[in-house]
């Protein structure tokens, strides 16, 4: 490395230092850990990124900060510009890097010249530019079931739905949006339903891309028998002709090795340019059986949550069950009534809305017990089991805020009065009034000192604005269902 280099990498690091003063390890880690300096040259700063999505979301809402913070190391910045690295630039580029550390001038220009191929290669193929196969049979098994068809969208997993129907629908040679895409959710929303549909639906277009659904368990297996067989090399390898990887239930990956194997397949994926999306049930900060390394490649990509199925989702989900039963000749007819019952009373996920009626539909062939509303609550009785929901604490409230709105926790809890500030302190006030059992007083002492006078304010224009502005409402819903999660 050039003294310029060095010079340029030290810099970095103070630009960074300052960073997370400002705004905490934690941001940094999720949003700016994959970020390099590349140059410095006429008043310009490049950086690059491995995502769209991370070029834009650092762009939009840390630009200006950037560039303040450039300016503290050299006056003479005017500009920060943000680019996408190409799949695979990043490790070469290092490689050569690392010889050129051992002062081997001779042996860098290949790794260079195969960097330039790699990027080059990239950019006319894009990810899925490899032929046929489906990884079928390393895969979990699919649900032909469980396709885009048959999925009931609604508010509380709109941004699930949509983020996954954008990988999908992407062309080779497009780029990648969003990398990892992470769904999370309690048991029951739709998580699995979802990795299925868009295995199917990628294998449907026929375009060349390979696909491979896996849970976590069945990672692990794998992992296990390949270090039986002496074969770790292979089991990596195996993944290496996958262009689009689907793991399930992350949570469930437990142990240091079969983690660190996860992380090297990971990398190795991404570094190549495939996508990678992963479902769990929980926030990435909530996943605390995971290493830390991990936890932050979730946060890095594009994080949607899906909450409880609320009462239009869970009549659907009824509706596209009883289509089924009865077209498929398992039932004569299932009374609307009966539908509208079960969707007031089961609060709990879409397995526990089928349990239902598929204990009803039973019933009524081997009774014969006809489909009413009392032989409904007599099911619900018997099969739906009472779950009480987790109580959320203010502790809970101020960590959901500062990471969906990216704003500290010193922050939050200071006197700053900068619009940025307020508004995401004020939402947390509401959020505290409306979901824990805390008073207005210990809200307020919670919140930085505040007297409840201030609480009050804050949870009054929160509830107009939820009332009157979309963005808003859609804001308190994504912390709701985190919360709630």
């Amino acid at each position: 490395m050039t003294k310029a280099a060095d010079d340029l990498k030290v810099m970095w690091e103070r630009v960074m230092a300052r960073l997370r003063a400002q705004i905490g390890d934690e941001i940094v880690s999720s949003w700016f850990s994959r970020m390099e300096v590349e140059s410095l040259e006429a008043g310009s700063v490049s950086l690059s990124v491995p995502t769209k999505f991370l070029k834009s979301w650092t762009s939009s809402r840390y630009g200006d900060r950037l560039l303040s913070l450039w300016q503290l190391e050299e006056k003479k910045v005017t500009r920060i510009e943000i680019r996408v690295r190409q799949p695979g630039e990043a490790a070469v580029a290092k490689r050569a890097q690392a010889q050129a550390n051992r002062a081997d001038p001779a042996s860098v220009a290949p790794d260079l010249a195969m960097a330039c191929r790699v990027a080059s290669a990239s950019a006319a193929n894009g990810p899925g530019s490899q032929a046929g196969g489906s990884g079928r049979e390393r895969g979990t098994p699919l649900d032909a079931r469980l396709t885009f068809d048959t999925f009931i969208v609604g508010r509380s997993n709109a941004l699930a739905h949509a983020a996954a129907g954008r990988v999908t629908s992407a062309r080779p040679g497009s780029g990648i949006e969003f990398n990892p895409l992470y769904i999370h959710g309690p048991v029951g929303v739709g998580k699995t339903h979802i990795l299925n549909a868009m295995a199917w639906d990628i294998r449907r277009q026929n375009l060349g891309r390979k696909v491979m659904l896996l849970s976590a368990v069945r990672f692990m297996a794998g992992f296990v028998e390949a270090l039986k067989a002496r074969d770790v090399h292979g089991f990596k390898q195996s993944f290496a002709d996958i262009d689009v990887l689907l793991i399930d239930d992350i949570q469930f990956l437990r142990g240091d090795k079969v983690q660190q194997e996860f992380c090297h397949i990971f990398n190795m994926a991404e570094a190549a340019g495939k996508q990678i999306v992963i479902a769990g049930d929980m926030a990435p900060s909530r996943l605390e059986t995971l290493e830390e390394r991990i936890r932050s490649r979730l946060s890095g990509g594009l994080a949607a949550p899906i909450g409880p199925v609320d009462p239009e989702m869970r009549r659907g989900i009824l509706d596209a069950r009883a289509k089924h039963l009865i077209t498929s000749g398992q039932a004569a007819e299932i009374p609307s009534e009966v539908l509208n019952f079960i969707a007031r009373r089961v609060q709990g996920s879409g397995r526990d809305l089928e349990g239902v009626l598929n204990q009803l539909v039973a019933q009524e062939k081997v009774g014969p017990t006809p489909i009413t509303i009392d032989a409904a609550a007599a099911v619900i009785r018997d099969i739906v089991a009472e779950t009480p929901a987790r109580q959320i604490m203010i502790e809970d409230v101020l960590r959901a805020v500062t990471g969906h709105f990216n704003v500290s926790r010193a922050d939050l809890l200071s006197s700053r009065r900068h619009k940025s500030i307020v508004y995401p302190r004020q939402v947390g006030m509401y959020l505290a009034k409306t979901l824990t059992t805390r008073s207005l007083p210990e809200i307020g002492r919670k919140f930085g000192g505040r007297d409840h006078t201030t609480v009050l304010h804050a949870v009054r224009k929160i509830e107009r604005l939820v009332g009157e502005d979309v963005g808003v409402r859609n804001s308190v819903d994504v912390l709701r269902n985190v919360l709630r999660d």
